[in-house]
């Protein structure tokens, strides 16, 4: 574990976090682009009309990681990867096309991965990595989770002057959240702002990353929460087997050696 942690954590680009400020719940606009592989994914019908947005990862420069509940259902994608997408995104698609695909095993809130296939490559200098089966459980067991911060990113709606009002967004966001608890499916977080004065995440942010610490280990994506956006973040892991058999399997995505 310790060996894999110090090559991962090498090869990650590492992040600073600001003292404060307020979005995505209590978090930071990404003005200065620290998450270009972190897009915003439009999800439209066989007929091509649009069903609803959410956020995605970029693992390698055509596979997303999302959330199933966000592909379910859906025939095609368009997918932004700009600080600010273009609010006429519904009606008038530019990003790049794609398609997505849900976890077979997907019984929500069980397995809530999706990823999407783009028709054309994002290049970048820098992808997030996947963590190793059992990466959290080993943190957990070791003692080492339990003061841990985790990075949330995504294009949801934006916290009001007080919850639950929530404004509209299309900008890309980042927040941080502290560990609350671990079960077999979910990486719980705290998001109340007035007991950690952290962030969290809500609407639009389903299938967003939550990378772990100052890494790019993506280690579970949105799954769901309190309507509020005020208390609790259920994320769903990463590091399970049924999840990782499926994008090895399926897209030949694996964590580093």
């Amino acid at each position: 574990m310790k060996k894999f942690l110090a090559a991962i954590v090498a090869a990650s680009a590492m992040l600073l976090f600001p003292a404060s400020a307020h979005a995505i719940t209590d978090g930071f606009p990404d003005e200065e682009n620290t998450y270009p592989f972190v897009g915003l994914l439009a999800f439209h019908d066989a007929d091509g009309e649009y069903i609803h947005r959410c956020s995605g990862t970029l693992l390698s420069p055509t596979i997303v990681l999302t959330a199933a509940h966000c592909t379910e259902g859906t025939s095609m994608v368009y997918a932004y990867f700009s600080y600010q997408v273009p609010d006429d995104f519904r009606t008038n698609p530019s990003g790049i096309e794609g398609t997505p695909y849900t976890h077979p095993d997907h019984r929500f809130p069980r397995n809530d991965i999706g990823v999407v296939v783009l028709d054309d490559p994002v290049l970048l200098a820098t992808y997030p990595v996947l963590p190793t089966e059992g990466f959290l459980s080993e943190l957990k067991a070791a003692g080492d989770i339990r003061d841990d911060t985790f990075v949330n990113v995504g294009y949801g709606v934006l916290n009001g002057p007080t919850p639950p009002n929530l404004v509209p967004n299309e900008d890309r966001y980042w927040s941080t959240s502290p560990y609350s608890g671990l079960t077999q499916n979910s990486l719980r977080l705290l998001m109340n702002h007035s007991a950690t004065a952290q962030g969290g995440t809500c609407g639009g942010d389903s299938g967003g990353p939550h990378f772990w610490e100052d890494t790019l280990i993506l280690v579970s994506v949105t799954s769901w929460g309190d309507p509020n956006c005020v208390s609790i973040d259920m994320t769903q892991r990463v590091d399970l087997a049924s999840v990782l058999d499926w994008l090895e399997s399926k897209f030949g995505l694996a964590p580093p050696a």
